[in-house]
């Protein structure tokens, strides 16, 4: 039942970047990688949509706008995503020869594209995996930067303290200047202490959950995501060139191409007919495999005067 589903499933096969009307064509196990595809495609968009709108959840903490940005990024990197596979798809047309080294760069920009939306995707649902863990460094960094600041102010006050002793002060003033330093330092304190509880530090979570040795153990999580996102990538790619797919596809292309000129061109010679009839005009192109256009007819090569001679006379003809 399940093969049956992947077999003749056109849903996926759209998703996969392909055409349906030829995949239908194609055996059992090329219809069962393209439907394959097409669920790798449709889970990245079900877990990039359930990660943004958790992120922007967290981030915004609310959940209408959680939800519609969700969405909106989540069909964002579909269509980006379609649009990669869709450049992916083999060119069965004859073409001009490319350079290796520009077909392995633009297939490594692909890939790393793939990779830095892994990343960012994978980023809202592993927090949530592991927000326990995260939480607790977050809350030994206020801790410290609480110090931090408790000693920042100590300094600040003991210098304010000193330059009222310079003052030669009474020791009553003194006094009273030495609590109301303490008092507004510890009211400054308690401030900054409930700011930084009170702060949304979810972008600081996501930095410290990557960045601490204490939970190293999450990029493996990383790891999956990035092979989720890349692994329709991989799996089209090894679909060879001769497989029945790309057969199909090049004996229906050609045959829609070659048909379409061959009516153009006598279309195009009966208007020459028509319009200069006495002139016995035609059609012509400067390359041997019209209407693809890749191999040009190499000009007239006369070795000597002789063939020159020939050729000028039309005896070689």
């Amino acid at each position: 039942m399940k093969l049956k589903f992947l077999e003749h499933n056109k849903f996926l096969w759209w998703f996969a970047g392909e055409d349906p009307y030829i995949l239908s064509e194609c055996r059992k196990e090329t219809r069962v990688k393209f439907s394959i595809i097409g669920l790798f495609v449709l889970f990245v968009l079900l877990i990039t949509g359930i990660s943004f709108t958790y992120g922007v959840y967290e981030l915004l903490e609310s959940y209408y706008f959680g939800l519609l940005i969700g969405i909106y990024f989540a069909f964002v990197i579909l269509f980006l995503y379609l649009f990669i596979l869709h450049t992916l798809t083999k060119n069965v047309l004859p073409t001009k020869d490319t350079s290796i080294t520009g077909k392995i760069g633009s297939y490594i920009i692909r890939i790393g594209f793939l990779v830095f939306l892994g990343v960012i995707v994978s980023q809202p649902i592993e927090y949530s995996m592991f927000s326990n863990k995260v939480d607790f460094l977050l809350n030994e960094n206020i801790v410290k930067e609480i110090e931090q600041r408790n000693l920042k102010l100590n300094n600040e006050y003991v210098y304010k303290l000193k330059e009222r002793q310079d003052l030669n002060l009474s020791e009553n003033i003194l006094s009273d200047e030495v609590s109301r330093f303490q008092n507004e330092k510890n009211e400054r304190l308690k401030n900054y202490v409930e700011y930084q509880y009170s702060r949304n530090f979810f972008i600081k979570k996501m930095i410290l959950m990557d960045t601490s040795k204490a939970t190293w153990f999450i990029w493996i999580f990383s790891g999956v995501f990035i092979l989720i996102f890349i692994s329709p990538v991989l799996i089209k790619s090894r679909i060879a060139l001769s497989s029945n797919y790309y057969k199909n596809k090049k004996r229906i292309q050609s045959e829609l191409i070659l048909k379409h000129h061959q009516n153009f061109v006598e279309e195009y010679n009966q208007i020459l007919r028509k319009k200069y009839e006495t002139l016995n005009l035609s059609w012509k192109t400067k390359y041997q495999d019209p209407p693809f256009n890749t191999i040009k007819i190499k000009g007239l090569e006369l070795q000597n005067d002789s063939e020159f001679s020939k050729w000028l006379l039309n005896e070689n003809n």
